[in-house]
């Protein structure tokens, strides 16, 4: 069994380019995912009709199956009552969903978390209680488990190390205890593919981390145009299962194309490596 996954993140609607709307549409729809995970910064400051900008773009893509997380950015930054009182209040009324909730798609379960808080500006951290509710949990048997959140784990430049999940060396000996396969996030809008032993060479158990870049806002990074990044997870009772990342960059023609492809096989003890 094949699933794809198409993995957006930080839009920010309100500081995005409209006609890149279209293209990434037209991209999305031609992939044909199982499912769409977006990780954060669905705008750029948490106003209502940024919001309804967001749910406009998901509704139309709604024949796929949706997960959407919030990032920094989808908390209020200068009206304090909302962010201290009712943070996510706009975000509740344009996506009507917990931000905390395990997806089960076929054979893969995907475990969306919140790693922003009220009170802090950028830095993110996953709180103690997620942490712990995540082991508590009774885990059902599935082939693959993907967590998803804003904040992440590993970054490609030193510049944005500062950015990344404060805790995540507790998360990720968690996420290797719970056998998590995969780890997204976003944030630094800056993509990277890679894998756990790279940066937590101590922890036995590798996971694939998939950081992607802005899909639609105009603040990129140099070297980063607006991209995404395309999960298939391919499933087969009698092999291990394999995965393959492509990112995908919109190009000077105004169109998203693939440019890099990673592949990945899992060893049932020691997690996954590269092909």
């Amino acid at each position: 069994m094949k699933i794809r996954i198409a993995h957006l993140s930080d839009p920010h609607f309100g500081a995005n380019y409209p006609e890149v709307v279209q293209s990434l549409t037209t991209c999305v729809e031609k992939l044909q995912p199982d499912l769409i995970l977006m990780t954060g910064d669905i705008t750029q400051r948490a106003r209502l009709e940024q919001f309804q900008a967001a749910h406009a773009f998901v509704q139309s893509l709604s024949q796929f199956q949706w997960a959407v997380v919030p990032g920094n950015h989808d908390i209020p930054l200068y009206n304090w009552w909302l962010r201290l009182f009712k943070p996510y209040n706009n975000y509740e009324k344009a996506f009507n969903s917990v931000i905390e909730k395990k997806i089960p798609v076929d054979q893969v379960q995907v475990f969306t978390f919140n790693s922003t808080s009220r009170f802090r500006m950028v830095q993110g951290a996953m709180s103690k209680k997620q942490i712990k509710d995540l082991v508590r949990k009774k885990l059902t048997k599935t082939d693959v488990r993907i967590a998803c959140f804003h904040h992440p784990v590993d970054c490609p430049k030193n510049v944005d190390e500062k950015n990344l999940l404060r805790n995540r060396d507790e998360v990720m000996k968690v996420f290797a205890q719970t056998e998590m396969d995969l780890v997204l996030g976003g944030h630094i809008h800056d993509p990277l593919i890679s894998l756990s032993g790279d940066r937590y060479p101590t922890i036995n158990r590798q996971n694939v981390i998939s950081v992607a870049g802005t899909c639609l806002s105009w603040r990129t990074r140099a070297g980063a145009p607006n991209s995404f990044n395309l999960i298939d997870i391919e499933v087969d009772p009698h092999q291990q299962p394999r995965m393959i990342i492509t990112r995908y960059d919109l190009s000077e023609t105004g169109y998203f194309a693939p440019i890099l492809v990673h592949s990945f096989i899992r060893d049932a003890q020691l997690g996954w490596s590269k092909v």
